[in-house]
C-alpha cells in the first residue's frame, strides 16, 4: 500500500490501519486487509496485542521494526516486564508473525482476573487537541489499558460505540467524533489519576529484558521488610497489607477493577507475597506499591529494583547414590518410610504435613530420592466418557437436515467452515475435536463455500433480479448490487462475470434506463 500513514505518538497500530482505510477511501474491511497485510484477509482486527506486524513493518520507513511497534504502538509494555524474559522474546516473535491467540494466553491477559474493557474507550479532551494539532483523530494506548479509567490530564474516560470483542472482526473502526462524542468528563480521584499516570510510565519503557518470577519473588520479600510487614525473615504480615491496599483503594474500587480481596490462602495479595509461580498483572504490582509506597514513587524503581537483585545459586547436595539405605536414619525418615509402605507420597504428604516439611527442611535429597523410589505406576488412562462416533452421526443428521433448508434457496450468507460449526450446538468444542468426527469433517469440507463460489452465487442472484427489469444488466450494475468491486473479484468469479456481460453492446431497451 502506498502512502500508508506514520504512526501518531501513542497511537495504537489498530487506529493507524483505520486511518490508512479513510485515507485511501477503503470502504470493504476486506479489502483493506489485503492491502495492508499482502493478500491475507483472514487478519483479525486486534486492539491491545495485534500480530502479523512484519507486514507493516514493509509498509513503514525503515527505523520502524518489531521492538519499535510493538513497545511504542501496542499495550506490549504493559505486560512485557511482569513476565519471564523468554516468554517476552517468544511473544514479540508471535507478534511479528502469527500467534493464533497464543500471546494473549502466554501474557496472562486470557485468564487474568482484571476483565478487559467492555467497550473502546477515548477521552473527548484529548480527541479535540488531536483534531487541532493534527487535524485527524486517533486511539491512544493508555485509553484501552485494562483497570484505567481515567486520562490523568482530563478526567473520566466514555465508552465509545464499539463493544470488545468487536463482532465484526475484520473492521478496524477509526476514532472520530461520529463514533465518539464529545460530551464533557466526570472528574477522576487522585488514586485514578496515579494509576493512569503509572500506566503511561509503562507504556513509554524501552525495550529491556524482564526480570524473572525467582526476583520478582525475592523483590516482594523485600518489599515486607522494608514496610515492617514481616516476623522474623519468612513470615508476611499478610492482614496488614490487606488493611494498607483497603486504605489505599476501598473495596468498591478494587471489586471494579478486578481485585477484589478475600480472606482465603488463594487471595492473589497473598500469592503476590509468596513464591512467584505465575506473573501477576501491572495493575496488581500498582496497587500493591500504591498502598506501600509514597506518592513520589515510580514503577520504574521496582523494575530496576527487581533486576537488580541477584539470587543465589541452588545449594547442591552431594547425597550418596541411594540414600534411602544408609543405615543411621532419624525417627522422621523411619516413620516416613513406614508411610510410604502403604500409601503414595502426595496422600502421606496431606495426612502428616508437619512430617513432611521437617524432611524437606532437613533431609531434602533423601526424601526426593525415596519418593522416586516409592513411586507407584500411574493409573491406566481413562476410556472416554463421551461416544464419539454416536456423537459424530449425530452431527451429521444435523447438518444434513440444516443443508435442506439452506440449498433451498440460493440467497443467504456465505456457507463457510465457520457458518456450518456455528449452525451446531456448542461450536468451539466441536471445532477442536474435529480429529474425532470424520463424518462430520468430510461433510463439513465437502458443502464449504469457497470465496469464489460465493461471488458467483451473488452474481446468479443479481443477474437473475436485474434481467427481470432489463434485457442485459450492465457490468457496473451487476457489481454494485452484488456488493462486489473490480479490486475483490477473485479469478473465477472475473470469468463468470465477463461471460455474463459479454453482449453488453448490445442495443439498451429504452425502458431500461430507468433502472440504471
Amino acid at each position: 500500500m502506498l502512502n500508508f500513514p506514520i504512526p501518531y505518538p501513542d497511537e495504537l497500530l489498530y487506529s493507524t490501519i483505520a486511518r490508512a482505510g479513510i485515507r485511501h477511501g477503503l470502504i470493504s474491511p476486506k479489502q483493506l486487509l489485503e492491502e495492508v497485510f499482502d493478500g491475507n484477509r483472514k487478519v483479525i482486527a486486534t486492539l491491545d496485542l495485534p500480530n502479523h506486524l512484519n507486514s507493516l513493518i514493509k509498509q513503514l520507513p525503515s527505523r520502524f521494526g518489531i521492538e519499535q511497534l510493538a513497545y511504542q504502538h501496542t499495550l506490549f509494555p504493559l505486560y512485557a516486564p511482569f513476565i519471564p524474559e523468554q516468554r517476552r522474546v517468544q511473544c514479540l516473535q508471535w507478534m511479528e508473525g502469527q500467534s493464533q491467540g497464543s500471546i494473549h494466553l502466554a501474557m496472562g491477559v486470557a485468564a487474568s482476573i482484571i476483565k478487559t474493557p467492555s467497550h473502546i474507550r477515548y477521552c473527548p479532551a484529548c480527541l479535540k487537541e488531536q483534531g487541532r494539532q493534527y487535524g485527524e483523530y486517533f486511539w491512544e494506548r493508555v485509553w484501552q489499558a485494562p483497570g484505567v479509567n481515567c486520562c490523568a490530564r482530563h478526567g473520566l474516560l466514555l465508552n465509545s460505540k464499539f463493544t470488545r470483542p468487536q463482532k465484526e472482526r475484520h473492521q478496524f473502526w477509526p476514532a472520530t467524533p461520529e463514533y465518539c462524542p464529545l460530551f464533557p468528563q466526570k472528574p477522576i480521584s487522585d488514586n485514578d489519576r496515579w494509576i493512569a499516570e503509572q500506566a503511561v510510565v509503562l507504556l513509554h519503557l524501552p525495550p529491556r529484558a524482564s526480570p524473572s518470577l525467582a526476583q520478582w519473588t525475592e523483590y516482594y520479600r523485600r518489599l515486607a521488610q522494608d514496610a515492617g510487614l514481616t516476623k522474623g525473615r519468612l513470615q508476611i504480615e499478610h492482614n496488614e497489607i490487606a488493611h494498607r491496599v483497603l486504605s489505599f483503594c476501598s473495596p468498591q474500587k478494587l471489586r471494579a477493577m478486578g481485585l477484589s480481596l478475600k480472606d482465603e490462602d488463594y487471595c492473589w495479595l497473598r500469592s503476590i507475597f509468596r513464591k512467584h509461580r505465575k506473573s501477576f498483572s501491572f495493575l496488581q504490582h500498582l496497587v500493591v506499591h500504591g498502598a506501600l509506597r509514597p506518592a513520589s514513587w515510580n514503577i520504574t524503581k521496582a523494575i530496576d529494583e527487581a533486576c537488580s537483585i541477584a539470587l543465589q545459586p541452588k545449594h547442591v547436595n552431594n547425597a550418596p547414590d541411594n540414600p534411602a539405605k544408609t543405615i543411621a536414619l532419624t525417627t522422621d525418615q523411619q516413620h516416613w518410610l513406614k508411610l510410604l509402605s502403604t500409601q503414595e507420597a502426595k496422600a502421606a504428604r496431606k495426612q502428616h504435613p508437619a512430617l513432611y516439611a521437617r524432611l524437606y527442611r532437613a533431609q531434602r535429597a533423601w526424601l526426593t530420592a525415596v519418593n522416586k523410589e516409592h513411586k507407584r505406576p500411574t493409573q491406566p488412562e481413562r476410556k472416554s466418557r463421551i461416544n464419539w462416533q454416536a456423537r459424530d452421526a449425530e452431527y451429521l443428521r444435523c447438518l444434513q437436515e440444516l443443508t435442506t433448508f439452506v440449498t433451498a434457496t440460493n440467497d443467504g450468507p456465505r456457507r463457510s467452515h465457520n457458518f456450518w460449526l456455528k449452525s451446531l450446538k456448542t461450536p468451539s468444542t466441536l471445532e477442536k475435536q474435529l480429529a474425532r468426527l470424520p463424518l462430520t469433517r468430510a461433510f463439513i469440507q465437502r458443502y464449504t463455500e469457497t470465496v469464489a463460489d460465493f461471488q458467483i452465487r451473488r452474481l446468479e442472484n443479481t443477474y437473475a433480479d436485474l434481467k427481470e427489469h432489463m434485457s442485459q444488466p450492465p457490468r457496473w450494475r451487476l457489481l454494485r448490487s452484488s456488493g462486489l468491486s473490480e479490486q475483490r473479484l477473485t479469478p473465477a468469479a472475473r470469468t463468470f462475470l465477463n461471460a455474463l456481460t459479454e453482449n453488453s453492446d448490445v442495443t439498451e431497451n429504452p425502458q431500461d434506463q430507468r433502472y440504471r
